[in-house]
Parts: C-alpha cells; structure tokens; sequence
C-alpha cells in the first residue's frame, strides 16, 4: 500500500527536479525532496517518532518556549511556499518572544506551561504589560497590540493541533480601547490633502538629474500621476510599460524588507493610462539607460552598474529625498505614500460621481477600503446646497 504522505509532483518532475514530496511540517518538520519513491517513503519511517506521533502526554506539558522551538520551522517553511514573507515570519516571531518575555501570576510566560495559559491571564495581564512597555512612548498602540493579538492567535491555534492543549483561549477576547483616543483619532482624517501648489514646488526641488540613476522629479511625477504604491513602483520593468496604448501594467511590488515580488492584494493587479508627456519621459529615460530589457527595472538605483545589474532603488533614499526637499520649500514634511494620496484626491475630484473607478486605479481589495481612506474629500456641493435650502423650509 502506498504512502500517502509521500506525494509526487509532476511539474517538478518536468522542471528536472526531485519529484517526490514528504511534507512534515504539520508535525513541526519539514518539507523535503526526493528521486524516488523508495527514498521519499524511507524518510518519512526513519524520522523521530516523537514528531510523528506527538503524544498527549508529553506535548502537553511542554511550556510557551518549547512550543516556539517547534513552531519556527513550522512558519519558515511558509517562507518557501510562498503562503507568507520573510519579513512577515521576523515580525511573527518577534512579536511572540515580546509576549513570552511577559510574566504571568509572577513568574515568564516563556516559562509557562501552554495547557496553563487563561483567557484571564491574556487579558488581565499579558496585553496589560505589553501596553505599559515598548520602544514607544507611552507604551504600544492599540493597533500593535492588535497586531501582536493576530499573531499569538496563530501561534495558539499551532499550540492546539501540537496537542498542547483542547481549545484557543484568545478567541473571544477583546482588547480594552482607550474611549478617548479612539474620539480624536475619528477627528482626524485618514489621509491629508496636500494643496497642488506645495507638490508641485516641492517635486521642482527634487534633483532633475543623477548621474547613475533615474532622475528624482521624474519618480515623483510618476507617482503623482499614477497613485503607485512604493513597492510597485520599485518593481516596475519596462515589459509593463506600453508607450503604444499609454498604459502601465502593474503585476508585483517589492516589499520594503523582503525580495519576495508580490502585489498586496489580487485587484492591486491592474492597469492605469498615463499622459502621452508621461510617455514621453519614460522613452526619454529608456534611450539615456541604453535601450535596457524589457526585464530591466524602470527606476533602478542610483550608483553605478545598477541599469545593467538590475538593482532597485532602497525606498529610504527616495524618502530621504523628499524630506530635505519638504524642508528646502519650507513646507511640512509629508511622506513618499502622500503621492498617492495627492494621486486619489485628483481623481476624486475628476470622476465625483465614479468612486468604483477610483477604487480600481487605486488596486484597493474593495469600494469600502477607498470610501474609508478618502471618504473626507468625497464631497457632494449640490446636495450639500439643497439640504442648506431645505432647512431653511423647515417650521422649527
């Protein structure tokens, strides 16, 4: 009988790679690779019986450091697969060890054992902690600890198919808000407008030429005129530019601390028209690059070699950038992801009436997403007139 948990892929067998499969990951191993059946199968009844079989009795009483020990090879084998980033995997794990390194009824959470763990303990104690401490000033945000709540959630959820323990003791639990903070940030809008004549002075002050890479007023005009994301802007090649039609393809985006190329949502994949001056430009930087691939990066970095070496640009030297030009125009500082947010608002303005399109050259995963972020400038003048005249008929 054969074992189902070897497993043969064809297309790695067609790539001329080893095609039999033993996953163990879900028993905190890993996956590995094989010519054969025989050799794949051999593996799989050779491994430690304590990560097959997992027994009740001693996952049971493992403590929260214990459990990390098993449920980092667990998570860096996402990495491969393609399910999470590097940087999302660095982020998980550090925001575990900063839970584990809390202390429970007096003594580490690391220490712990996991079938011990409360709802209580998470909430009267544990975010409690990691509230008051932190590099921030005046401790962890709301939205960290939310974000560190998502990932304990899943560490938990591994603590119970590990056999540590019957049931996920965070699902369920809210955390408290600060009533007051949460009134000033409903205040305050989701992004900022900036006036066209500060974006223009600035992007003026941006360097107009570089003698090893793309010019910085041309990046930031592209931007504004297009609404990219950072990382999709990096990751532009020219096969995604189609001077013909004036169209930008977008299929990636480089992450800022990751080299994995992978746009943020699914609708993020799209196309956005640009102006035949636009079009212009890029030609223009084409030739001075000396006619590269259809591969080669379309802003690469500014040293020497990067054209032909195809090295993006780091996002800290365009932000760096724009913040000494903010400080020449004597303007306040706005960051590189306010273009995009100038990019919307003359969209907004333009198309009043047509918020899905917006949404669209936007790549948001959906309408609520644009109407939550810019909702503050979607203004409708008439309507805003015939309610002022209705009032007015109003027998109070």
């Amino acid at each position: 009988m054969k074992n189902k948990n070897v497993k043969f892929l064809p297309s790695r067998k067609k790539n001329n790679q080893q095609p039999y499969s033993v996953d163990l990951r879900t028993k905190g191993g890993k996956r590995k690779y094989f010519d054969t059946y025989d050799a794949a199968n051999n593996y799989y009844h050779s491994q430690d019986k304590f990560k097959q079989d997992k027994k009740l009795t001693e996952s049971f009483g493992w403590t929260f450091e214990q459990l990390l020990e098993e449920f980092k090879p667990f998570e860096f084998s996402r990495i491969a697969d393609g399910e999470i980033l590097d940087n999302t995997y660095k982020e998980k794990i550090a925001a575990i060890e900063a839970v584990l390194d809390t202390k429970i009824d007096g003594n580490k959470f690391g220490k712990t054992k996991v079938s011990d763990l409360t709802m209580g303990h998470l909430k009267l104690q544990t975010f409690k902690q990691l509230k008051e401490t932190g590099k921030r000033k005046g401790g962890r945000s709301h939205e960290r600890l939310r974000n560190i709540k998502t990932f304990l959630t899943t560490f938990l959820n591994f603590a119970v198919i590990s056999n540590c323990r019957n049931d996920n003791p965070i699902l369920g639990m809210k955390l408290s808000k600060n009533k007051a903070l949460e009134h000033q940030n409903l205040l305050k809008p989701k992004a900022k407008r900036i006036a066209p004549d500060i974006i223009k002075e600035v992007v003026s002050l941006l360097p107009a030429f570089r003698p090893h890479g793309p010019s910085l007023q041309l990046i930031a005009n592209f931007a504004i005129q297009t609404g990219l994301r950072a990382g999709e802007q990096r990751a532009l090649t020219w096969s995604k530019i189609d001077f013909d039609n004036c169209i930008v393809k977008i299929e990636d985006a480089l992450h800022r601390n990751s080299k994995e190329k992978r746009t943020k949502t699914k609708n993020s994949i799209r196309e956005i028209p640009i102006t035949t001056q636009m079009v212009a430009d890029l030609k223009s930087l084409w030739l001075s690059q000396g006619r590269p691939n259809q591969t080669n990066l379309v802003f690469p970095k500014n040293e020497p070699g990067s054209v032909a070496m195809n090295k993006p640009e780091d996002m800290s030297s365009w932000y760096g950038y724009l913040q000494r030009a903010c400080k020449a125009a004597g303007v306040e500082q706005f960051s590189w992801h306010d273009l995009r947010h100038y990019f919307a608002s003359v969209m907004l303005q333009f198309y009043p009436n047509n918020i899905w399109k917006v949404t669209n050259l936007l790549g948001h995963s959906d309408i609520g997403i644009t109407q939550k972020t810019y909702g503050h400038w979607i203004e409708d003048k008439e309507q805003k007139i015939q309610d002022q005249r209705d009032m007015e008929k109003v027998n109070f």
